[in-house]
């Protein structure tokens, strides 16, 4: 750990937080932030045409690049795409990790997804983020987090009523970001969906919401709003 602030972003599989919180990521490291990414699967099961133990690999050495490429560190977690469970076990595994790291900002998924896994992770990123926070949880000694903030990512497997709360202009980092998405086959567009003309597109469309070229935009949960909204 240094001085520096620390934003962690967890993702159900490799590339998931790149895609969807990769500009606002490397925001952060420009302006003096250490960054992590948080891979709990590889998403080794979404290849048409290779094996699953042959794209777990290429997925980490992409996951790899991917990360160098916005000055964050990778961790991979040893469970399997599309079986996640949401468990206080991997919770209590992922909270140790945030205990380690000592997170100011958590970046998650955002419930409402097509995706088992990915409602999983949010559930499993909430729940870690809680044991994380109370001291009377025994974690390796370690001391508790305080004063995280949890947001949630905007992903287009995770579209049900996903309200963006706060919006990250990415518009001098959009460069950076693209070379991190093509990193990943998938962002070169060779698994047949075009992920990353849809992502850099949601971020023109927030962009010219904000008033900025490029945006990305995260949502938070309604108790947190409601918290929030009585600070102001």
């Amino acid at each position: 750990m240094t001085d520096s602030p620390c934003l962690v972003a967890v993702g159900a599989h490799a590339a998931d937080m790149e895609f969807a919180a990769g500009g606002a990521i490397l925001q952060h490291v420009r302006a003096g932030w250490q960054a992590h990414i948080v891979h709990l699967t590889p998403g080794e099961k979404g290849s048409a045409t290779l094996s699953v133990e042959a794209y777990a690999a290429q997925k980490q050495q992409e996951a790899a690049s991917a990360a160098s490429a916005l000055g964050a560190t990778p961790h991979f977690l040893p469970y399997a795409d599309g079986e996640l469970p949401a468990t206080d076990a991997v919770a209590r595994e992922l909270a140790l990790l945030f205990r380690r790291l000592q997170p100011r900002v958590l970046i998650a998924h955002w419930p409402g997804s097509i995706h088992q896994d990915h409602t999983n992770a949010h559930h499993l990123c909430v729940r870690a983020r809680f044991i994380a926070a109370i001291r009377h949880f025994e974690l390796a000694g370690l001391p508790p987090v305080k004063g995280c903030r949890l947001y949630f990512s905007d992903n287009w497997e995770d579209p049900t009523d996903f309200e963006p709360y706060v919006y990250v202009d990415i518009s001098d980092v959009m460069a950076g970001w693209e070379k991190a998405c093509k990193a990943y086959a998938i962002g070169r567009g060779e698994s047949g969906f075009p992920y990353w003309d849809w992502y850099e597109a949601r971020t023109r469309q927030h962009g010219i919401l904000r008033g900025v070229s490029h945006a990305q935009a995260f949502g938070i949960d309604a108790t947190e709003k409601f918290r929030m909204q009585q600070l102001l």
